[in-house]
């Protein structure tokens, strides 16, 4: 073995080299036996004609201290740093597994699978970002997944301070947020041309992943690294559903919509923060958020208005001047925004165990947006009742009776309405889901956004 090579039983410190998992430019990856406590790590060091370069050195010492600030699980652990006979190294957590791109190589992945994938790299880039850092650098190479299906965020050697919350210090700092680097297939146009980067460049770099993941290639292709972040300035994304079918379109059709807003070209048209595009991811899985289908709402819809019934038997007994059906109404009227914008969902929906969430920010319906639904939902059917009571309050049976004719348009509108989207909607959403921005799925597990932090 030629001097200051290594190789498989080389000794540095109290590690012993075992075989080589990987390399590239910037450093070699080995495995390696941590021989005081008898456990395998990854070893990385700079190739030997690069052990002696001052800037390859501060970088590898700067990937090594950005890491070592993130404990999460999400995040590949770093254990120690030293030099020993020149080489300078530093060892890590070994993740018995594949990378992301590994495993794109055997085709791409079911959308659902994709979107999990994605989610953890989120929750693992969003631990970064508290500490004020962005990778810069996100791409299916530096994401590993282990032989559970947990996925780690590893190289942090382009992490960058966050422009506006530097927090590294200046003993090893990250390298400045404006400087040009990081892979031209996954790399956010304003980051190409050199601009001062935020959260929102990975963001844009884990949504180019999310549909290589799904696609099974980057979202733009080019003959040179200009031609690439040209196409990233420039050009229109291919939709992921062009040749998808049936669930699987109906998967895709979703995460494409979440991929369109992270890879926004304008930073400021993308997710704001992570705990946004983890909501958003949330609802793209429809492991996670499994939409409600025409039964299970009928008989939602029915145990509402037994509920507003109820509500409203003191009110009728009280005054019964006016029919019973004036109060049943009013009392749903105030009791429907009020409980969508407080708990999520309806008394008939919690039974059923259904809520209802906001496409937009973290999935918590307003009290507008829960009123707009409402008037789109049974505006119909209260406004023609409400014209009927008047009627009959005035003793006009034309009008009295004329009414029932709109209300029973408005009752064939919901019923026909919630059967086209069970039936044909992708993800079931009626005609007052989309006015107002809403959907009704199966209550989702209650998970933190930045769960598992410890």
């Amino acid at each position: 073995m030629a001097e200051g090579a290594v190789g498989p039983g080389t000794r540095l410190a109290h590690f012993r080299i075992e075989r080589l998992l990987g390399q590239g430019g910037m450093g070699q990856v080995w495995l390696a036996t941590d021989l005081a406590l008898d456990r395998p790590v990854a070893l990385k060091l700079l190739p030997a004609e690069t052990a002696g370069d001052r800037d390859r050195r501060e970088r590898l010492v700067r990937e090594a201290r950005a890491q070592a600030r993130l404990v999460h699980p999400n995040v590949c652990h770093i254990y120690f740093i030293g030099e020993d006979e020149g080489r300078m190294f530093f060892a890590m957590e070994y993740v018995d597994g594949e990378t992301l791109a590994q495993r794109l190589e055997r085709g791409p992945l079911p959308a659902d699978e994709a979107v999990e994938l994605a989610r953890m790299a989120a929750l693992g880039l969003s631990a970064a970002d508290e500490v004020g850092f962005t990778h810069r650098d996100v791409k299916p190479s530096n994401l590993m997944i282990d032989r559970h299906g947990v996925l780690k965020v590893m190289d942090f050697g382009l992490v960058a301070s966050s422009p506006v919350d530097v927090r590294a210090g200046e003993d090893g700092a990250p390298v400045a947020a404006s400087a040009l680097v990081g892979t031209p297939l996954y790399m956010a146009p304003e980051q190409g041309r050199g601009e001062a980067v935020d959260r929102r460049a990975d963001i844009y770099a884990l949504g180019a992943t999310l549909h290589h993941m799904i696609g099974g290639a980057p979202p733009f292709a080019g003959d040179s690294a200009a031609q690439l972040l040209s196409r990233h300035e420039t050009a229109v994304r291919p939709k992921l559903t062009a040749t998808a079918t049936g669930a699987t379109k109906r998967s895709a059709t979703l995460a494409d919509d979440v991929i369109a807003k992270m890879m926004a070209k304008r930073p400021a048209d993308r997710f704001r923060t992570y705990d946004e595009l983890l909501a958003a991811l949330d609802r793209a899985s429809t492991a996670r958020t499994r939409p409600a289908g025409m039964a299970v709402r009928g008989i939602a819809a029915f145990l509402d208005l037994l509920a507003a019934l109820v509500i409203a038997a003191p009110l009728i007994v009280l005054m019964p001047g006016l029919e019973e059906n004036v109060w049943v109404l009013a009392v749903w009227a105030v009791l429907y925004p009020i409980a969508i914008a407080r708990w999520g969902a309806t008394p008939g929906r919690a039974l059923l165990d259904l809520e209802v969430i906001s496409e937009r920010g973290d999935g918590r319906v307003t009290f507008f947006q829960a009123a707009l639904r409402f008037l789109a939902e049974y505006g119909p059917i209260v406004g023609a009742s409400a014209i009927g009571d008047l009627g009959a309050l005035a003793g006009n049976a034309w009008v009295r009776d004329g009414a029932n004719v709109p209300v029973a348009i408005g009752v064939a509108y919901v019923a026909i309405s919630v059967l086209h989207a069970a039936t044909r909607s992708i993800d079931k959403r009626t005609p007052w889901d989309l006015a107002s921005g809403t959907r009704t799925c199966y209550r989702r597990k209650r998970v933190a956004p930045r769960e598992a932090r410890a």
